[in-house]
């Protein structure tokens, strides 16, 4: 194990330029060497994947990475390819033929590490070949997703150890989350069978992070000022909510002599790669962006992370506002935050979540696109659209795209929305005929530029079509877009040599069972589901209304309860624990006895309780984080009793 370890530091310095691993990825690729089954519980920015690239340079095998995420998987394969380390993806973006034959290739020792969507791992082909594929190392990234009260719950990652059930038992087990509960964690440990599992966990705090909410009717004002006064340590960046906000502010604040830029779906991926980049480089000091904005983008000097609306759960605003602050710097995660929010966002979520009538019509709707007969299979995904889908259904487009993504979730279909813009191109010609071309042209451009995408594509665009991202083709074959178009089409045209299609911006899908006559999910699985969302928001909410260390609470509800007050929050800074101890038992149930008569606002409670407004602050903060009142959903400036207390 010393020589493994020995060797992986000498690998770490070779690719990554380290010198030396962080304190916790040390004992984690430690653990892998020494084939324990392992957990890594890293907080944001910690530093996780390296837990597993770099032990993958090291072994003779291959390593099989279990990711979610198709951009994330694709953005980490392009990142080990630029380091000179061999790497690829299987999942729902590549054809059939070329998922073969990244299997083959595989099989043929060609990659290091092997990323795959988990609805691959149960499929025939991958079956049929993994036995060949000589799995060192199983790596489940997210895995969080395991869990049902995970925020980002895939039925399938509860398939991985069944599926995978067949590998050797020398065959090493990592899995690893920035965002694990207690009952997260222990859902991880048990589905994924460790029986004597190495749990590392870096803790979760974030020390640099002065966590600061902001109470205030006067959102607006204060969110200016604070994005003024922020933007002066460093670069930074804005949740907006939705994608209008985002723009609107975007707009605002570069009008303002701050230049910003919006993020989100909306936005055609070379311009969100562009406005990435910016950002990263410095060049875009503000990114005002939608949560679609942050997985696999690093930039350690962020200084503010700033959330104009509430999260809808602890997980997210953790990963969300953590990517503030990764250099060790002083760092600023503010969340601005009104009553209004909390019944704005409950009310959203219960009326943007589908009925199982709707369930029903977008599933059968999605079917009938594909010509997808009742117990027929799909084998390859297809383009899907949405609006078309919204007409069979006879739902809108905001109902329809809220099943694809929870239908998604449960695991019925694979869904990739927006997929950047692509080329499919094939040798027309044998191998032999396009050698005798490279030497027989006298254009020794044309040659090499051929050379070089034979090279990129590799000999199985010689039998079918290989997919790659346009982005990707241009930077390798190190020519502008327009020049990459009309070099193809003299290729094609006059030299015959390939085919090639331009492949637009487009969202696609697949079926992932054979369609069934009815929705293949219960409707206690639908509503169950909805609760735990509403659960999670409810959390949030009592969260953001505590009275206690923003620190404390984040690592107790994390499962650290070895912690003691930051002193930097704004509690904490605050002094508002301090201040909570003049709310005396009379006043607290003076104001419970005013409750149960009926429902109060800020200014009844005032006048009732002859007490100034900061202190009515505390006293409703105070009741609402305990649980003993709650915010009228239909009257947001209103508090009524608990139900449980009423």
């Amino acid at each position: 194990m010393a020589d493994l370890y020995q060797r992986a530091e000498e690998n770490l310095k070779q690719y990554w330029g380290f010198d030396a691993f962080r304190s916790g990825q040390d004992a984690a690729v430690k653990s892998v060497m020494d084939n324990k089954d392992t957990l890594v519980l890293f907080p944001t920015g910690g530093g996780k994947s390296l837990c597993y690239q770099v032990p993958a340079t090291v072994f003779e095998g291959l390593t099989l990475v279990i990711s979610p995420l198709v951009a994330l998987m694709q953005d980490q394969v392009q990142q080990l390819n630029s380091r000179g380390i061999s790497a690829t993806f299987i999942n729902s973006t590549i054809s059939k033929r070329e998922v073969e034959q990244r299997l083959v290739n595989a099989r043929n020792g060609m990659y290091k590490l092997l990323y795959c969507a988990p609805e691959r791992l149960n499929t025939i082909l991958f079956q049929n070949e993994m036995m060949n594929l000589n799995i060192e190392l199983v790596a489940i990234d997210e895995a969080h997703c395991i869990s049902e009260w995970g925020h980002e719950f895939r039925p399938a990652y509860r398939e991985i150890k069944t599926a995978l059930a067949n590998l050797p038992s020398t065959t090493r087990w990592l899995a690893l989350t920035a965002t694990a509960t207690p009952e997260v964690r222990k859902d991880i440990l048990e589905i994924l069978a460790f029986g004597e599992p190495n749990v590392i966990s870096q803790g979760f705090e974030r020390p640099n992070l002065k966590w600061w909410i902001i109470h205030t009717a006067k959102k607006r004002e204060k969110l200016i000022n604070a994005v003024k006064k922020a933007s002066k340590r460093g670069d930074g960046l804005m949740y907006g909510g939705t994608r209008k906000n985002c723009e609107y502010w975007a707009n605002f604040f570069t009008n303002n002599g701050l230049k910003s830029e919006a993020y989100h779906a909306g936005i055609n991926s070379n311009s969100r790669k562009t406005i990435q980049e910016n950002w990263v480089n410095g060049t875009t000091p503000l990114v005002v962006a939608t949560n679609a904005f942050g997985m696999g983008i690093d930039k350690p000097d962020c200084v503010y992370v700033i959330h104009e609306e509430m999260p809808y759960s602890i997980e997210a605003y953790y990963q969300e506002a953590g990517r503030a602050g990764r250099d060790g710097r002083e760092s600023f995660p503010i969340l601005f935050y009104q009553p209004s929010d909390y019944v704005k966002a409950r009310t959203r979520l219960e009326q943007s979540y589908p009925d199982r009538k709707q369930f029903e019509a977008v599933y059968q709707a999605l079917c009938d696109s594909f010509n997808l007969a009742v117990g027929a299979l799909m084998e390859e995904s297809e383009e899907v659209d949405i609006k078309s889908v919204a007409l069979r259904s006879k739902q809108s487009v905001g109902v329809c795209k809220s099943v694809i993504r929870l239908l998604t979730q449960f695991g019925i279909i694979a869904f990739e929305e927006l997929l950047k813009p692509a080329f499919s191109i094939q040798f027309v010609q044998s191998q032999n005929l396009v050698a005798q071309f490279k030497e027989r042209t006298t254009n020794s451009e044309k040659a090499e530029f051929v050379d070089k995408l034979e090279r990129l594509l590799g000999s199985f665009a010689f039998v079918d079509k290989v997919e790659i991202e346009e982005e990707v083709l241009i930077e390798k074959m190190g020519v502008r877009r327009n020049g990459l178009v009309k070099a193809l089409n003299v290729l094609m045209q006059n030299d015959h040599l390939l085919h090639f299609t331009a492949i637009k911006e487009r969202s696609i899908a697949r079926v992932l069972e054979a369609r069934s006559s009815t929705l293949p999910i219960s409707k206690d699985e639908v509503e169950n589901h909805r609760n735990r969302l509403i659960k999670k928001l409810d959390i949030m909410n009592q969260f953001v209304n505590s009275s206690t260390c923003r620190e404390v609470y984040l690592k107790n509800y994390f499962g650290d309860t070895d912690t003691t007050p930051c002193g930097h929050c704004d509690n904490c800074e605050g002094a508002t624990a301090h201040k909570m101890s003049t709310l005396t038992s009379e006043m607290l149930n003076n104001a419970i006895a005013l409750f149960q008569e009926g429902d109060q606002t800020s200014t009844s409670l005032q006048k009732h309780l002859q007490v100034d407004r900061r202190m009515i602050q505390l006293l409703l903060r105070n009741l609402l984080s305990e649980g003993k009142i709650e915010v009228n959903i239909t009257n947001p400036n209103t508090y009524s009793i608990s139900s449980i207390v009423g």
